[in-house]
């Protein structure tokens, strides 16, 4: 620690408020850019560095600085930065276990009959395509390939492949609204 910094800490710790203030002007906006980037908000940035300096002045008679001042305040600033996060996580997390589960209703025994009936018909009718139409619908619907990776695996056009989605998908449109008919 340089010579003006000791003196002027010396001073802090015998109630000198003019050198407090003079430390605190000369590195709160700095100290605040800091912690805004550790905790992503100005205002609780701002809060931050005034609890270091609120705690350099409660505690100025029996604080000792053993590097220089500037450090000794980014450290500071930075522990009361992680201190906000840790409780910030901790706070979210006891928030998350008291909220109540959602209740699961046993589904309507209505609904797990025409879910099934939909079920069946979806199969029916992707069993009566033809076998590479329905090779291609599956590839893109079960596997989640696009038109062109189908294409190239299967040695045919990404034409042919749309052309046989559109294929498909009508055929399971045509399904659907005459059970939706009935």
């Amino acid at each position: 620690m340089i010579l003006k910094e000791q003196q002027q800490l010396r001073k802090i710790q015998k109630g000198d408020i003019a050198s407090f203030e003079a430390l605190f002007h000369h590195y709160y906006n700095g100290l605040c850019g800091y912690s805004t980037r550790l905790v992503g908000m100005k205002e609780v940035a701002e809060e931050v560095v005034q609890d270091v300096f609120f705690n350099i002045w409660k505690n100025r008679e029996t604080l000792r600085i053993r590097q220089s001042i500037q450090s000794y305040l980014y450290r500071a600033a930075y522990n009361n930065s992680m201190m906000y996060l840790r409780k910030m996580r901790r706070e979210y997390f006891m928030e998350d276990l008291s909220r109540p589960e959602p209740s699961v209703d046993a589904p309507d025994p209505s609904q797990v009959i025409q879910l099934d009936e939909v079920s069946n018909l979806i199969s029916q009718t992707l069993e009566s395509l033809p076998e590479r139409c329905r090779e291609i619908f599956r590839m893109n619907r079960q596997e989640g390939l696009k038109y062109r990776e189908i294409a190239q695996k299967l040695s045919i056009s990404e034409k042919t492949v749309e052309a046989n989605m559109g294929k498909a998908l009508k055929a399971l449109r045509n399904s659907m609204e005459r059970y939706e008919q009935e």
